[in-house]
């Protein structure tokens, strides 16, 4: 037998997002692993890489939010299928540089046009104006709690 959720809890906006998003994360992963051969989590990783310019492990980490160690497994398996190169920081021995290779950025972008223009009515009859302001505002709200150091009390 199965307990009912507890209302408030199912009801929150933050599990409803956190549920979006993984729903969203699950089948963009179907997508890529079947029409690109990569999984989502690699997806990311060179679509950061992409954004931040030349970056080194630590900013991918921080920017995933997810520990140096799984974006150091994560690149060694792009670099073993040639698709980023990683190479000492001129100026910091213990930090690694990442830079997309022409195979990872031509990957990146023909999976980026897959994926944005896929007709899977996932956003159907979702207004995605107002879904990215509000979104926007969240974020904007989240990084404001986090720099002013709120939420680390129990």
């Amino acid at each position: 037998m199965t307990t009912p959720p507890i209302a408030p809890f199912a009801d929150s906006p933050a599990v409803k997002l956190h549920r979006a998003t993984a729903l969203l994360d699950r089948i963009s992963d179907r997508y890529l692993r079947a029409h690109h051969g990569i999984p989502y989590s690699d997806f990311v990783v060179l679509l950061v890489v992409r954004v931040l310019g030349e970056p080194t492990q630590r900013e991918i980490a921080d920017d995933l939010s997810v520990s140096r160690a799984s974006v150091t497994q994560r690149l060694e398996g792009l670099r073993a299928n040639g698709l980023v190169e990683v190479r000492p920081h001129p100026r910091d021995a213990r930090a690694r540089l990442v830079r997309l290779t022409s195979e990872g950025g031509a990957l990146l972008d023909r999976a980026w046009r897959g994926l944005d223009g896929r007709q899977d009515g996932v956003d159907a009859g979702v207004d995605l104006e107002l879904l990215g302001g509000l979104l926007d505002r969240v974020i904007a709200n989240a990084l404001g709690v986090l720099a002013a150091g709120a939420g680390d009390q129990a």
